[in-house]
């Protein structure tokens, strides 16, 4: 916005740019805004919304457009490399689709102004048709390659959230994923239950059937965990045979969800049939827990852990769950 604003300055001070009290008006009018919006962005709150992003986009590339066109096409095709800009702000903050706007947007300008200095005699047809290609190709470039590049970047951060082998979250996903919905559950004064699931004596299926066949039930245990649990929040393998669910919603149905895990991951019928052992807190609505903040779930996964294995200890094939 800074550069916008120079190219202002400098268009009202350039032999070449506006005249008349109507266009340097204009141009101040827009230099106005443009200030407004730089102190905007230095001493309040920046755009958290996508419409004041929006609104951002179109300002910069109505008012660059706008300005640039009170100048001599010559001049006015340098000021078109600063589409760049703003098409860089598409890729980071508001998607491909209004990329796509921005470039049809940001390549008729600069089309059109090839084909008016070609009118006005400033430029032969070649000459005309090369400006256009080079500003074009350096408006549009700049942002595309760095949508693929985000979007590559995006995607590895993606896959580092997600186990190889149950395509479920891992430990870095969960652990991404629990601020988020302890904020919905302190939001919405709903339960908060975290669940810890671990299939009893897995080492022996490993070492009678073999580690593929392990991989197998660990997959098959998965699959069930996360139908069964899935819809209420979270459901990660955070390393071997264990798994931890985060779940979000009223606390009696949780609960009632939490207990069944047992029953709903065991089938004596499966090729290799093992059973689970789990251990659940719930943090009520009510719970004094709450002012403790997010750093609370740390506890929360402490206290789950030493409830599986109480379980474990128990016989295994259970579930024992608190309430704080």
């Amino acid at each position: 916005m800074a550069l916008y604003a120079a190219v202002s300055i400098l268009m009202l001070a350039s032999p070449n740019g506006p005249t008349g009290s109507g266009p340097v008006a204009y141009v101040l009018f827009i230099l106005v805004l443009q200030f407004a919006v730089i102190v905007w962005l230095l001493v309040g709150p920046l755009p958290d919304r996508k419409w004041q992003v929006v609104a951002f986009l179109v300002f910069g590339d109505v008012g660059l457009t706008s300005v640039i066109l009170l100048d001599v096409p010559t001049s006015a095709l340098i000021g078109t490399f600063l589409f760049a800009l703003t098409g860089s702000m598409c890729t980071f903050f508001l998607g491909p689709r209004l990329l796509v706007a921005h470039l049809v947007f940001a390549n008729l300008v600069i089309g059109y102004i090839g084909a008016a200095a070609y009118v006005e005699g400033l430029w032969g047809p070649w000459d005309a048709i090369a400006a256009v290609l080079v500003a074009g190709g350096a408006t549009s470039g700049v942002p595309i390659f760095a949508q693929i590049a985000w979007s590559l970047v995006c995607e590895d951060a993606r896959q580092s959230e997600i186990d190889p082998l149950t395509r479920m979250k891992n430990r870095r996903g969960l652990q991404n994923a629990v601020e988020d919905l302890w904020s919905v559950a302190r939001g919405e004064r709903l339960a908060f239950v975290l669940v810890l699931v671990d299939i009893d004596r897995f080492k022996s299926v490993n070492d009678r059937y073999g580690h593929d066949q392990g991989d197998a039930v660990i997959v098959l245990v998965a699959d069930r965990l996360h139908g069964h649990l899935g819809k209420s929040g979270v459901v990660a393998r955070t390393g071997g045979e264990e798994f931890v669910a985060v779940l979000v919603g009223e606390a009696e149905q949780l609960c009632e969800l939490v207990l069944e895990v047992s029953g709903t991951l065991t089938d004596c019928s499966d090729p290799i049939p093992v059973t689970v052992s789990a251990g659940a807190v719930v943090i009520a609505p009510d719970s004094d827990a709450w002012t403790s903040g997010v750093d609370v779930v740390n506890d929360v996964t402490r206290a789950a852990d030493s409830l599986m294995y109480r379980a474990k200890a128990d016989g295994g094939n259970r579930t024992v769950l608190e309430t704080m």
